[in-house]
């Protein structure tokens, strides 16, 4: 499917808002004729007429209905293009999120975090135009035209024919510029990721940056990116001005041959005033809904550009369950067992797990050890469906994992890894992202639970105290224990765990370890850790070597 194609696809839901924006856009033409009918009539007989002022009273009156009538339908007309435009960027937005989400972190990882922001955000918002403006005026261009010909033709075909052969330069000079506006809208694209990417890396390696003395570099470097899209930006501009040049020349040049031969055949007698007044006013009209659509013909070219970078992303593979009947939603809230089969994965480098097997019964807290590189984490990375097995099954309670509907399997698990993430706001607010419906209070006992009040009692604002994004303002140890409390608030039956107290000092490692070990009661527990004395408190061990899995307790 072309990349046009695609665009009207999207639009095909809000149909309804579209057509009556086009509809009001008609309608505003429409009352255009007839108050420039109005304007030509008061005119005439004031003028050659000489008619008293009081017949014209009602014309006036009239009049000012219609103004306002046009009025009220450009408004409506603005509100529909704006339900259909925001319509298609809400459906499309969540359409993103929801595939970057099935995406899963381990695939979105080798993508640039800036370049997909920057699609998801300002490549949607460039497809405004498009809807709002592009589509309602083609349609009213194509209508409205033919509407101003069907009245002028009977008064002056001369005129009217003079219109046509006019206009037909208009389109042309779409088609010729536009293609060149087309191919340099692609590289303005092209530019603004690379730079958005490239910004949001040195962002978030900022401190990496300065310690090694590469600032400078780093500068230069998007120095040289920033005058590079703003050179791209001025070459599309160029071509949209001298789009915008053509356009209005062509105008005038056909308004000014209509006013010249209209006034020479007044002069000879061969024409009356009204008529004439009458298309002289309604020429610019006519040309002016021909121009518009030149305009926002480059509207159109932005969101091919855009819709091509959209369609990219949402073209990335996603994890798929094809081949896998997809069993009723809901994993019971309770420990469940968990059964590997000949479960076989290799990244791009290398094989990891070669048909392991092995099961962990409901209730059982297991740590596994291993070389790092050994599986350890793919294991927790197929429970968490960030990635999917290339031979064998994984089964929970019986059940094939991949016949799970995603998200209320993941509703049932908690996972705290070894570098947990924390984004800027207050305690109470990353402690709730476990359950986002979860009270304060609730989240304030998970905290409890989890050792957080020891230091938050401590701070200025306690769980209303900001932290930064990735934890700024807290301690290695304090951040782990507030992800340990997203955990109990979420209450899940299976609990994942990679190495949560490594880089820890010793006193917060007591600290996580005691609420890990409240909140392993009752629930099934996978412990990953290179330390095999971590694994003292656990009902069992099992060690991944060679891509197996085997039972060392």
């Amino acid at each position: 499917m072309s990349t046009s194609a695609w665009l009207r696809t999207r639009g095909r839901p809000f149909r309804r808002e579209l057509a009556l924006t086009i509809a009001l856009g008609e309608a505003s033409g429409i009352l255009l004729i007839l108050q420039t009918a109005l304007l030509v009539r008061i005119g005439n007989g004031v003028i050659f007429q000489r008619a008293a002022s009081e017949p014209f009273v009602g014309l006036l009156a009239l009049l000012l209905l219609v103004i306002a009538g046009r009025v009220g339908v450009s408004w409506g007309s603005r509100r529909a293009a704006f339900a259909c435009a925001s319509g298609v960027k809400q459906t499309l937005r969540s359409e993103l999120v929801d595939h970057l989400r099935d995406i899963g972190p381990i695939a979105l990882s080798s993508m640039r975090a800036g370049e997909i922001a920057n699609t998801a955000v300002d490549g949607v918002e460039a497809l405004d135009a498009y809807y709002s403006k592009y589509l309602p005026q083609r349609a009213v261009a194509t209508l409205l035209p033919f509407t101003i010909l069907a009245v002028v033709f009977p008064l002056d075909w001369i005129s009217g024919l003079l219109l046509v052969l006019t206009a037909v330069f208009l389109p042309l000079n779409m088609m010729v510029i536009g293609e060149e506006a087309h191919a340099r809208n692609q590289r303005l694209w092209a530019r603004l990721a690379s730079l958005s990417g490239r910004f949001l890396d040195v962002l978030q390696g900022l401190s990496t940056v300065r310690m090694f003395g590469a600032a400078a570099r780093e500068a230069a470097a998007i120095e040289r990116a920033s005058e590079d899209y703003r050179a791209t930006t001025l070459s599309v501009l160029r071509v949209a001005f001298l789009s915008s040049l053509v356009l209005e020349l062509i105008s005038a040049v056909s308004i000014a041959l209509v006013a010249i031969l209209s006034g020479l055949r007044l002069l000879a007698g061969t024409m009356q005033f009204a008529p004439a007044y009458f298309i002289l006013l309604v020429a610019p009209e006519y040309f002016f809904t021909l121009r518009q659509l030149g305009t926002f013909y480059h509207a159109r070219m932005e969101a091919v550009s855009a819709a091509e970078h959209v369609t990219g992303l949402l073209a990335a593979a996603t994890i798929k369950t094809a081949h896998r009947p997809v069993e009723a939603p809901g994993v019971a809230k309770r420990p469940p067992s968990i059964v590997f089969d000949g479960v076989s994965f290799s990244y791009s480098s290398r094989a990891v797990l070669h048909r392991a097997s092995f099961s962990i019964r409901a209730g059982e807290r297991v740590a596994v050890v291993g070389l790092s590189g050994a599986g350890k984490t793919t294991i927790l990375k197929l429970l968490l469906r960030f990635i999917l097995p290339s031979e064998g099954s994984v089964t929970v309670d019986g059940r094939d994992l991949l016949g799970l509907e995603t998200r209320e399997w993941l509703r049932e698990i908690a996972w705290l890894p070894q570098l947990p993430t924390l984004f800027h706001g207050t305690l109470l607010e990353n402690i709730r992202l476990g359950r986002l419906e979860a009270t304060d209070r609730e989240a304030m006992e998970a905290g409890r639970l989890a050792f957080v009040d020891e230091f938050a009692e401590r701070l200025p604002l306690g769980y209303g105290t900001l932290v930064g994004e990735r934890g700024q303002g807290i301690s290695g140890g304090q951040l782990q224990r507030v992800a340990l409390a997203r955990l109990f608030l979420r209450n899940p039956g299976l609990v994942l765990l990679d190495e949560p107290t490594a880089h820890l000092d010793r006193a917060s490692e007591r600290l996580v370890e005691a609420g890990i070990e409240t909140l392993a009661k009752g629930r099934t527990v996978i412990l990953v850790t290179h330390r095999r004395s971590a694994a003292g408190t656990l009902d069992r061990v099992l060690a991944v070597e060679d891509g197996g899995v085997r039972s060392l307790s």
